[in-house]
């Protein structure tokens, strides 16, 4: 687990078991989580973004992206010094979540949605195959709700998530919260060749409560809660990178800072701790005044 000082400032969690009447699934809205794995160098990876944005433009919020920059040829930066490719997208969290799915061995790009197929190693998906994947996703109950609440100024804030069941579940289940950015300027390889200015989008900066997230129980009846805070320090996850990039990396040199928290994102995800699958996800605006 990978663990935080003044960035990861915790309150909670608070837990609720509740005998109230059961919860209109209905009124709660069943999300998906496409995990892209992508690099600066990969040509084809830009055509893998606009099949996201399409898929965005049919299902709107009810499908959330995170852009995962793994260790590989397509992600090592240039030398700081140099006039292209200096930017060093990668993070530890991204380190790790390849070391477990292995995507890049699958070749970029590759996505998960909602992780779902781990069990039997059909995980690895092709952009021509998440269509379908988040089709049928969509159409199952959700099980789970997640509300996000943040108040980020000048870079320290604070993020409370809330959780409810919405039906009796006896195995566990675990939260990870992200922040992601868009609108980053930086360049990028397509088919075309190089882009100075490509605008990269949902792009992991970092995983708030580790890699793996955290319990939320593992026995629930309907209308379970369960809430907790994170106190945020933009600098120091923007420190925590820039060692990480300096002292881990292969040629890593650096530079991953320069955040802008008014282009970021809280993102949220519960997952089935038995086999990763994910069963929800919310996102917000971090800066949500």
């Amino acid at each position: 687990m990978i663990g935080f000082t003044s960035c990861d400032i915790i309150e909670g969690p608070y837990y609720t078991n509740s005998n109230n009447n059961n919860i209109d699934t209905s009124l709660v809205i069943k999300k998906i989580l496409l995990e892209d794995f992508t690099g600066h160098r990969c040509s084809n990876c830009p055509s893998a973004s606009e099949e996201i944005d399409a898929l965005k433009n049919i299902y709107g919020d009810q499908v959330i992206s995170i852009a995962i920059h793994p260790h590989s040829n397509f992600s090592i930066p240039n030398p700081i010094n140099s006039n292209d490719y200096t930017y060093d997208f990668r993070t530890s969290f991204g380190e790790d979540l390849d070391d477990l799915f292995l995507m890049v061995d699958a070749g970029l790009p590759v996505g998960m949605i909602n992780r779902v197929g781990f069990n039997n190693s059909n995980h690895q998906l092709g952009k021509d195959e998440w269509a379908l994947a988040t089709d049928i996703e969509l159409n199952k109950d959700p099980v789970f709700d997640i509300i996000i609440e943040s108040s980020v100024i000048n870079g320290i804030g604070n993020v409370n998530i809330q959780v409810e069941s919405l039906s009796n579940l006896n195995q566990e289940y675990k939260i990870v919260i992200c922040l992601v950015e868009n609108n980053i300027l930086e360049w990028q390889t397509d088919e075309n060749g190089n882009i100075e200015d490509y605008v990269h989008n949902h792009v992991l900066r970092c995983m708030i409560n580790s890699t793996w997230g955290e319990s939320i129980g593992s026995n629930f009846i309907n209308g379970d809660s369960w809430e907790k805070n994170y106190s945020i320090n933009i600098t120091d996850l923007e420190n925590y990178n820039e060692s990480y990039s300096l002292n881990n990396l292969f040629m890593g040199n650096g530079n991953c800072k320069g955040w802008n928290e008014n282009n970021m994102k809280v993102v949220a995800y519960i997952y089935n701790s038995s086999n990763y699958e994910i069963v929800q996800a919310e996102q917000n605006p971090l800066t949500n005044y």
